[in-house]
């Protein structure tokens, strides 16, 4: 069978967004999402096959993570692999495994608690030895380079206004939103404390299998941009678009067919220019469409809790309760077909589209 020919399905999802839970460890509020997600897919641990996880060492303060953390996710006696990337990218790794037939069912998770870490240390860490560490760059900055250019004109100062209250009034919508807690890094400029994602703990679990049920992912891209910032078009997210434009394609669909959007961002301004790499928004107008159209981003983005590397997956969990109509206040009128993308490693060096249906 070829591997196009191989349906992929999501029988389960289950999200923990929250802020320094001392009555649990974190193989403790892994079990507990897996589990979630298996009782979501009415399905046990027995019924998977395959395990894939994304989990960054550093994040979660262990080297060699995946070695403690694994086994509370499942993969005991079964086949793990581990991304060390954004979330949506290990879903892409599991779908993989489905369609060529090497399994039948698998948990993808994902998670981080930036209760524990300082997320502007690890992300420096990212950065060249010799040329980028020193001079303290970190994704933060970057991320303030490419607004400087997407702010170059004032036409953006009164959008950017509106994009950023409607992203917290979503945010605080949002049943699974953090609620208390986190904490915000400090804003390099041009970006502003309101540009700016908040820190939580996520835990986030995702049941796929190829028996039919009624959420059908119908197309998956992947795209990388150069390592080094020299090489980059920082006004754009080429990479992205390269992504969103093969998962589009193989989905059959154009953005217009879209019901929702989940981008992935690590600020305001990348969201911005997230939706106009996938065609949702003209170039130039992402602020005004993250502003004035509730398909983009309806669960809040950012500002609902956020932490590496498991947002893809956070996004594409949001997107899914769309197309369930279980999104609570946020939830899009008819959603039938949504778009969820993620990226990683350096601002956005990654990237990974995800186009779900409703069967």
């Amino acid at each position: 069978m070829a591997v196009a020919d191989t349906p992929v399905y999501v029988e389960g999802i289950a999200l923990n967004i929250g802020w320094h839970d001392a009555t649990k460890d974190l193989s403790e509020l892994i079990f507990d999402t897996v589990t979630l997600a298996l009782e979501d897919a009415d399905q046990s641990i027995d019924a998977v096959d395959s395990v894939v996880l994304a989990a960054h060492d550093l994040v979660d303060g262990r080297s060699l993570s995946s070695m403690v953390t694994a086994p509370a996710a499942g993969a005991y006696l079964r086949e793990e692999i581990r991304f060390s990337d954004d979330a949506a990218g290990a879903l892409v790794g599991a779908m993989t495994k489905l369609e060529s037939g090497r399994a039948r069912r698998s948990v993808v998770a994902a998670w981080g608690r930036s209760s524990e870490y300082n997320y502007d240390q690890f992300s420096q860490t990212l950065f060249d030895p010799i040329y980028g560490r020193p001079i303290g760059l970190n994704e933060f900055v970057l991320s303030a380079m490419r607004a400087q250019l997407y702010l170059a004109t004032d036409h953006h100062k009164e959008q950017r206004t509106r994009a950023s209250l409607r992203r917290d009034e979503a945010a605080r919508a949002n049943p699974r939103a953090l609620k208390s807690g986190g904490y915000q890094s400090a804003a390099p400029y041009p970006l502003v404390a309101a540009d700016l994602p908040l820190w939580a703990d996520v835990a986030v679990a995702l049941i796929l299998s190829v028996e039919p049920a009624p959420i059908r992912v119908i197309g998956a891209g992947q795209s990388s941009e150069p390592y080094a910032l020299g090489d980059r078009n920082l006004r754009a997210l080429q990479g992205l678009q390269l992504a969103a434009g093969r998962a589009m394609t193989q989905a059959g669909t154009t953005g217009a067919q879209l019901d929702v959007v989940e981008v992935d961002g690590l600020t305001l301004i990348d969201e911005a220019m997230g939706l106009e790499s996938i065609g949702f928004a003209a170039a130039g107008h992402g602020l005004e469409q993250l502003a004035d159209d509730p398909r983009c981003n309806p669960s809040g983005g950012g500002a609902a809790g956020y932490c590496p590397p498991a947002m893809g997956l956070v996004r594409i969990v949001e997107s899914i309760l769309q197309l369930r109509g279980e999104a609570g206040v946020n939830q899009v009128a008819g959603a039938r077909r949504a778009m969820a993308t993620g990226s990683s490693t350096v601002a956005g060096q990654t990237h990974t589209a995800i186009v779900v249906e409703a069967a």
